[in-house]
């Protein structure tokens, strides 16, 4: 058995690896014939002790804290386990064939389709120039976050100002007519980009979670998880159910006062998206 010891950041993505695997692993396991012949897009990566085929399609960082939330901790650790596979993924696995062009094009989809969600147009996608749409993926790529933010601040929203109990109500949404050259803060999105992970495979949650609320007041984490999961985070004025969950963003727990508007500026994952991992018990 042959092993390689890599590190990744949280936010790149298992396609990205495929090289290094190939040049520093795999070139060590078939002769140059059968290396030569090897086709990238059937490599695919499974955690070793649970059999769990991994998603390259996510961020590195949301696919450990999926598990950390799904296995026993026994079965967890770092360095992570992760089996390498070189024939085409079985059916069952529910992943599809892979490459580095792929990912590229899933990554920029993600981008525009979190752009719509949180202005409703992708005018500040569309909008930029070639050489600007590379740079997000290029920044990426090469853990450059200054190329991936000069970009990508034109998209995300800056941080709202902290909240006040005597603060006035705050518009929801942007002016039909506003231009998009004016970057409001995260409390002037139409929509917040949230998706709920929750653990024994369950479907991912993705539903419109706006920042502030029909009266202007701002929306917080823990009200946006009310609505889109009651049974684990019931109404705080409920006294005959107690939460049963916590909310873990980027592998840190989350306070649910912490309003939404703040996380889609400041805790969003490089595509866009909010990911919320839900861990059980309290």
């Amino acid at each position: 058995m042959f092993i390689l010891q890599t590190s990744a950041p949280r936010m790149s993505y298992l396609s990205l690896l495929v090289p290094i695997v190939k040049t520093n692993l795999i070139g060590l396991c078939l002769d140059d014939n059968s290396l030569s012949t090897m086709k990238e897009e059937n490599v695919w990566f499974e955690h070793a002790p649970s059999k769990v085929a991994l998603k390259w399609h996510w961020p590195i960082g949301l696919i450990y804290d999926t598990l950390l939330a799904s296995l026993p901790s026994s079965s967890l650790g770092l360095p992570l386990q992760v089996t390498v596979h070189l024939n085409p993924v079985p059916a069952d696995k529910g992943l599809l064939p892979n490459s580095i062009p792929v990912c590229r094009e899933a990554f920029m989809s993600q981008i525009k389709e979190a752009d719509f969600v949180r202005w409703g147009s992708t005018r500040r996608v569309t909008n930029l120039r070639q050489r600007e749409a590379e740079s997000l993926w290029e920044g990426l790529v090469e853990h450059d976050f200054d190329k991936f933010w000069l970009v990508a601040s034109k998209l995300v929203p800056i941080p709202p100002s902290p909240s006040s109990a005597h603060s006035a109500p705050m518009p929801h949404t942007q002016p039909p007519n506003s231009s998009i050259d004016r970057m409001p803060d995260g409390n002037g999105v139409r929509n917040v980009p949230l998706r709920v992970y929750l653990p024994e495979n369950i479907p991912v949650i993705q539903a419109l979670s706006g920042p502030v609320d029909e009266t202007g007041r701002r929306v917080t984490l823990g009200a946006a998880l009310v609505d889109l999961a009651p049974s684990l985070f019931p109404e705080p004025t409920s006294t005959s159910k107690r939460r049963l969950a916590r909310a873990f963003i980027h592998g840190v727990q989350v306070p649910l006062e912490t309003e939404l508007g703040w996380l889609g500026a400041v805790m969003c994952c490089a595509d866009g998206w909010v990911a919320v991992v839900i861990h059980l018990g309290r």
